[in-house]
Parts: C-alpha cells; sequence; structure tokens
C-alpha cells in the first residue's frame, strides 16, 4: 500500500492557478512585457504573477525559476519591505509555490525546506493556523524524502503548537503521522501509543476510512514487534473494515498481515490459508503492488518451511527472485 503521512493539500496554489487560467495568454503575454518598464519590488510582484501562469501548465521548473527571481528581487529591494503585512503575505505566497512546485516534481527535500519557510513567515505574521499547515506539510515532505528524524521533529511542532481551529482530526492526523515517523526509526512502542491516540480521536470524528489507517499501523507495528495476538487483534479489524467497505485491495493487504499475525502466534496452517488468499486477491489486481505481493510471498515461503514444507519454500523464493530482480532496479 502507498506509504505517505496524512498532509495538507495544495488548494491556495490550486486557487490561484485557476485565476491564472481564467485571465488567459493574453494578460501573461502583457505581463511580459511589463517586464521590461518595472524594477524592483514591482518586478517581483509582476514574475510572481506569472509564476501562477506556469503553475497552471504544470511547468513547475519555469514556476520555480520566476519564483527564486521574484524572491531574489525582494531581498535586495528596501530591506524593511520585508516586514510590511503586504510584503510577509507575498513572501508566503511566493514560498507556496516554490514548495508545490518541488513537491510535484518529487522533489521532497527542497520541498519540505520550503514549506519550513512557510512556518517561520507564517509565525512572523502570527497566523498560527498557517504555521501549523506548513510545518504539518514540512513534516510529511521529510517523510517523503525518508528523512525520518525531521518529520518526526515536525510533526511534534505541529502537534504542540498553537491552533485555535484545533480539531479531533486535526489532533487525529498529529498523531498518526507521528507515531509513522517512530515506526521508521523503529522505536515500535512509542509508535503504537501515538497510533493508539490516533485511532480515540479518529473515532471521535465518526470515519471508519481514518480508524481503517490507523488499525493498517498498528497491526505493522505489532507484527515489527513480534507481538502476534496484538498483531491479529488489529489486522481483523482491517479484515472487517476491507469486507464491509467491499475494498478488495485492502482485504487482500489485511489477509497477509493476518497470515503473519497466525505465523507469530505459531499458528502456522491458519496463517498459510490467509496467505494464499491474501496473494490471489494481490495478484487479481489490475494494477499490481508488487512490494506487497513480494512481502506476502516471503512471509508464506516462511511459512511452508515453518510446515516441514521446504522445497515449496524454496521454490517460491526462486520464483520471487526473478520479480525482485526487476522492481529492485
Amino acid at each position: 500500500m502507498e506509504d505517505r503521512q496524512e498532509r495538507s493539500g495544495d488548494s491556495s496554489r490550486v486557487s490561484n492557478e485557476n485565476d491564472a487560467e481564467s485571465n488567459g495568454a493574453l494578460q501573461e503575454s502583457e505581463l511580459w512585457e511589463k517586464i521590461e518598464s518595472t524594477h524592483g519590488v514591482e518586478r517581483a510582484e509582476v514574475l510572481a504573477e506569472l509564476s501562477h501562469f506556469a503553475y497552471s501548465r504544470d511547468d513547475y521548473t519555469t514556476c520555480l525559476q520566476l519564483v527564486e527571481t521574484s524572491l531574489d528581487l525582494y531581498r535586495t529591494s528596501d530591506p524593511n519591505a520585508s516586514t510590511s503585512p503586504s510584503t510577509l503575505h507575498q513572501l508566503v505566497h511566493l514560498h507556496e509555490g516554490k514548495a508545490f512546485s518541488h513537491r510535484k516534481l518529487q522533489q521532497y527535500r527542497e520541498a519540505a525546506a520550503a514549506f519550513q519557510e512557510i512556518a517561520r513567515l507564517q509565525k512572523e505574521r502570527d497566523n498560527f493556523e498557517g504555521h501549523v499547515q506548513a510545518i504539518r506539510a514540512a513534516g510529511c515532505d521529510w517523510y517523503a524524502a525518508k528523512e525520518w528524524e525531521k518529520s518526526l521533529a515536525c510533526h511534534r511542532e505541529a502537534q504542540s503548537a498553537i491552533d485555535p481551529d484545533d480539531t479531533d482530526g486535526s489532533r487525529g492526523v498529529d498523531a498518526l503521522n507521528i507515531g509513522m515517523s517512530l515506526s521508521k526509526l523503529e522505536r515500535y512502542e512509542e509508535a503504537v501509543a501515538n497510533f493508539l491516540q490516533a485511532r480515540n480521536y479518529f473515532k471521535a470524528t465518526k470515519d471508519p476510512s481514518d480508524v481503517h489507517h490507523v488499525d493498517y499501523q498498528i497491526t505493522l507495528a505489532y507484527i515489527a514487534l513480534g507481538n502476534g495476538p496484538e498483531a491479529k487483534f488489529y489486522a481483523k479489524h482491517e479484515f472487517n473494515y476491507a469486507k464491509v467497505a467491499e475494498n478488495f485491495t485492502a482485504e487482500g493487504v489485511a489477509r497477509m498481515h493476518l497470515g503473519k499475525a497466525h505465523a507469530l502466534c505459531g499458528e502456522y496452517e491458519e496463517a498459510e490459508a490467509q496467505l494464499v488468499q491474501a496473494l490471489e486477491i494481490l495478484t487479481a489486481e489490475e494494477r499490481k503492488d508488487w512490494e506487497d505481493i513480494t512481502d506476502a510471498n516471503r512471509a508464506l515461503a516462511a511459512v511452508l518451511s515453518a510446515l516441514g514444507r521446504t522445497d515449496e519454500a524454496q521454490e517460491r523464493l526462486e520464483q520471487l527472485a526473478t520479480i525482485e530482480e526487476t522492481y529492485e532496479h
């Protein structure tokens, strides 16, 4: 399954790109002509407007170039200008363009750094909601960049920040994201404690899909800890959700987790049955998740070995090596 944290969307940029599209190519041409007669902050503002057109065309590289040039002009213009409320607002807006463009280009380290700068600027503006959203977004992009410690630090900052619009949902998101970062750092017991907090928050919002996401993470943590009974308990919750929601992919993953949990409990025949069914589902998907398929096959091979069927286990691993050689490179 996709491994990403809960984060804020790029609604601000989407709104502005829609504005840019509605204004049309004629205005873009006029803005380029205006560049010749402008200087300093005025030119920076024109470049900022042009960046929206580039973003709306999915030309994120050009958008970044325009944004960086605009930011440079702000830095080299009147030093006092950067402290005015209107300029701070524009700087936030430019860094949003920078962050979302880097994210679209899957340049997650750069995106995370840009979001952290947005968080700093929003704090300077006393915009508490904007600060929390930005630092949370930074944490998610540090996670995507596999910078687990930096991700954890950002999400803890988001959790401890003053947010007048704090809700059970937002508290659940922060606890979930902290738990996911802790899991990547193999601090599973701490992760579980945060996941359980997130689960309670999401139960209060009455959204079963969010609770299911947490159950998935809790199961993974208990499997990593070798705690079969607890892993089985939460994997069963995953399975129940998948069946009621008629989510075929989620059922396949839940059965894989149930198989692993049964194996940890020494219940190898039950484990085999679940893993075989998991593979039937996972391999039937049109867009196959090869990591899950590989994971389930390896778990099944271990179960077959435990049942004394070493030849079957070895044959499965040899077949699997062909697939791993392909997608791991």
